[in-house]
């Protein structure tokens, strides 16, 4: 049976650098939700697909400084996600052994994901830096931003089930993160997958703006990169022979 890699793998600067890499990971969790959602107020509540131009218009309109500076915000924070997939890929090379090809499915995927959601906020500024301008291009712009953020989920998909493959694949003793974990990852996987028919749905639970499409997706989301964020902390603490209190 294969073990685990040893603590002494890490030198305490490694350690240090891994730790301020995963905390990298709270400014996606807190500065995505916060900026975007609630600030320039694109959760507060959606916009629907099926308004039209001049009420998409008006809500970028009354956003005024307040939702452009929401959206900095977020573009700030985005890049936040890369430190720590890549703490996470780490891990995960610990799980799977030599030729780690789980763990480079996932940071190719995390990396993919920060320049979608980039792209998603850059069309919702777009839209937001000049809201004199038609209403039918803010709409277009408001369209691109969405449809960014929320259809193209196939790499959320397949990071959360390389995540999950190598967490259930480890047979390390102990191992690096519980099984519950990797099971909370294929979940989470199937449960964003709805995003796909965003591109179909102008209302219900299927639009952008609809519970399987955007709010279930969100929040599973947040929950794994939480449960990930605390069991990578554990396995540092591990790694170093640190034992928990």
């Amino acid at each position: 049976m294969s073990t685990t890699q040893p603590a002494s793998n890490l030198c305490p600067r490694q350690r240090s650098s891994h730790r301020i890499a995963v905390w990298c990971g709270t400014l996606f969790t807190i500065g995505l939700p916060l900026g975007w959602g609630i600030l320039a107020s694109f959760l507060l509540p959606p916009i629907s697909p099926s308004a039209t131009p001049q009420e998409v218009a008006a809500f970028v309109t009354e956003g005024g400084i307040l939702q452009k500076l929401g959206l900095m915000m977020a573009l700030a924070c985005v890049g936040g996600l890369l430190p720590m997939s890549a703490v996470l890929g780490d891990q995960m090379r610990r799980m799977e052994g030599a030729r780690p090809i789980w763990a480079q499915t996932q940071l190719a995927c995390a990396t993919l994901t920060v320049w979608l959601v980039s792209a998603a906020l850059v069309f919702f500024a777009a839209a937001a830096f000049r809201a004199d301008r038609n209403p039918e291009l803010i709409q277009l712009l408001n369209d691109l931003g969405w449809l960014t953020f929320i259809t193209p989920v196939s790499m959320i998909v397949f990071w959360m089930c390389a995540v999950g493959a190598a967490i259930l694949s480890d047979r390390g003793e102990p191992s690096v993160m519980p099984r519950w974990v990797g099971y909370l990852s294929i979940w989470a996987a199937l449960l964003s997958a709805p995003g796909f028919a965003a591109v179909l749905f102008h209302n219900g639970p299927f639009a952008w703006s609809g519970l399987l499409a955007l709010w279930i997706p969100l929040l599973i989301f947040i929950v794994w990169w939480i449960t990930l964020t605390v069991y990578l902390l554990k396995a540092i603490r591990e790694e170093a022979g640190i034992s928990e209190r």
